[in-house]
């Protein structure tokens, strides 16, 4: 009889075990979250395509903590007017959650400067036109401007990164220890149209 309960909390632990195991990205494998990102559940049908350069295991884990948020902004990608946007800000839940809209002309490197944000975590889509965002980590770089509360950001002086080209057919994600500097032209200056969806870390 003791052995046979002895195995009943067994399978009883196992269960729980695997359950929460499949909520936290934390303990997954490799393999796990490669599978998981690859399904794209999480972009609630929106056709962009995600940039190689995402941090699939820290996305999947910021996803896990706050699943509403994301589908809210992957929801309203999929289904909002984006050519029609305003310019500035629009809120979807508060402070919690916003759309920054703005429209710019491409510019030379010299003209931009990496940044990061605390607060927010990016999700950016160039709507229309087309330009190069770099990005490295904050190991690289030097402090140009410290940290402004109000808007979230630093700045900083470095000329080095991969460049990334980025366009309507895919978005990118930046987490706080991606420093990242958009707004690059790609061969020539044009027109770009830009949505960033802000999304605050809890």
């Amino acid at each position: 009889m003791k052995i046979k309960f002895f195995f009943l909390i067994m399978i009883i632990l196992s269960t729980f075990a695997c359950s929460t195991n499949r909520t936290n990205p934390e303990k997954w494998s490799d393999e796990e979250v490669n599978e998981w990102f690859g399904k794209k559940e999480w972009l609630a049908g929106w056709e962009a395509v995600p940039d190689a350069s995402i941090n699939k295991r820290k996305f999947a884990i910021e996803y896990h903590r706050n699943p509403r948020h994301w589908n809210q902004a992957f929801t309203f990608l999929k289904e909002a007017d984006l050519q029609s946007l305003p310019v500035g800000k629009q809120e979807l839940e508060g402070d919690h959650l916003f759309v920054a809209v703005s429209e710019y002309n491409s510019k030379k490197k010299g003209e931009t400067k990496y940044e990061s944000h605390k607060k927010y975590i990016d999700i950016q889509y160039v709507i229309s036109g087309k330009e190069l965002i770099g990005l490295t980590t904050p190991d690289l770089v030097e402090v140009s401007e410290p940290y402004n509360e109000e808007n979230d950001i630093t700045f900083y002086n470095f000329e080095g990164g991969d460049y990334l080209q980025a366009d309507p057919a895919k978005f990118f994600i930046f987490f706080p220890e991606d420093v990242h500097r958009p707004s690059i032209l790609d061969g020539e200056s044009v027109p770009v149209k830009k949505a960033v969806v802000k999304i605050l870390m809890e």
